[in-house]
């Protein structure tokens, strides 16, 4: 497919508004996604603050101490890890469904000379009995779980960490969502392609698709990228934590610690384990 024929095509997809709300349809265990993630540096890919940044204002909010465990779910590519590891003196343990994603975080790694262990594994089928000081779910992705997986993702957490362990997480912040909505269509280039990227806030269940369909320019190639997120009030993460044996210790309104208010775009939390 060239550029030409791409319209057409775009054309003929399904509407956004209409996919069928099925987490297990989503690309990120698939074979091209996997190997378009293996080739990338992601050098720019950041979250809301640099990772730097990100990875101070968890070691402060989680108050961690060299020598300590931390659990990484949904780790990605491993940026916040090198630095735990590499900066913080941690001991890390990160877990991607991806396997590029875990390939390219063992390759950072190994270039950094850091021993930070990797499994491709999904955060329902943790089964680690206290292991961990601390666990986190960055960059949104505890949304990514389903509605059926997330409390057995939290479970299997609250397992993992030690006594009074500690969870840190950033999500979207529903009222933020309702209010302003976060549906929309952009366009991205990148070396060797482009992507239209489409998401869709369904409102009356709280929640967001996002359809990512890249063309590779050099062959010619499309894919497609589907995924679902679950948007979350304080109120329901907060009572969803306690009822997998977690109580609220701070809760704040972004990545710069500000009051968690209506119009916050983000929640920023730590949980303490409790039970």
């Amino acid at each position: 497919m060239n550029l030409k024929e791409l319209p057409k095509y775009i054309e003929g997809l399904m509407p956004i508004a209409k996919i069928p709300l099925t987490w297990d349809s989503m690309g990120y265990t698939s074979a091209s996604f996997n190997k378009w993630v293996s080739e990338q540096s992601f050098t720019g890919w950041e979250g809301d603050l640099p990772t730097e940044e990100e990875a101070a204002v968890i070691v402060k909010l989680l108050e961690v101490k060299p020598e300590d465990s931390l659990l990484d779910i949904a780790c990605g590519y491993g940026r916040h890890d090198l630095l735990f590891a590499g900066r913080y003196g941690l001991k890390v343990m990160g877990i991607d469904i991806s396997p590029g994603l875990i390939e390219t975080a063992k390759r950072f790694a190994k270039e950094q000379g850091l021993k930070i262990a990797y499994e491709v594994k999904h955060g329902r089928e943790l089964k680690w009995q206290e292991e961990f000081d601390y666990a986190i779910i960055v960059f949104n992705s505890f949304s990514l779980f389903s509605p059926e997986d997330a409390p057995v993702v939290l479970q299997g957490i609250h397992k993992a960490l030690k006594r009074s362990g500690r969870l840190f997480m950033d999500l979207d912040n529903k009222p933020f969502n309702c209010r302003y909505g976060t549906s929309y269509q952009d366009w991205y280039t990148w070396p060797g392609g482009l992507t239209l990227q489409e998401v869709y806030f369904h409102q009356d269940i709280s929640v967001e698709v996002c359809r990512d369909l890249g063309l590779n320019t050099e062959s010619n190639q499309v894919e497609k990228f589907i995924s679902f997120k679950r948007i979350y009030s304080k109120n329901e993460i907060c009572e969803l934590l306690s009822e997998c044996g977690f109580r609220i210790d701070k809760i704040y309104g972004g990545w710069d610690l500000s009051p968690l208010e209506q119009d916050s775009p983000k929640m920023v939390l730590v949980g303490l384990k409790s039970a």
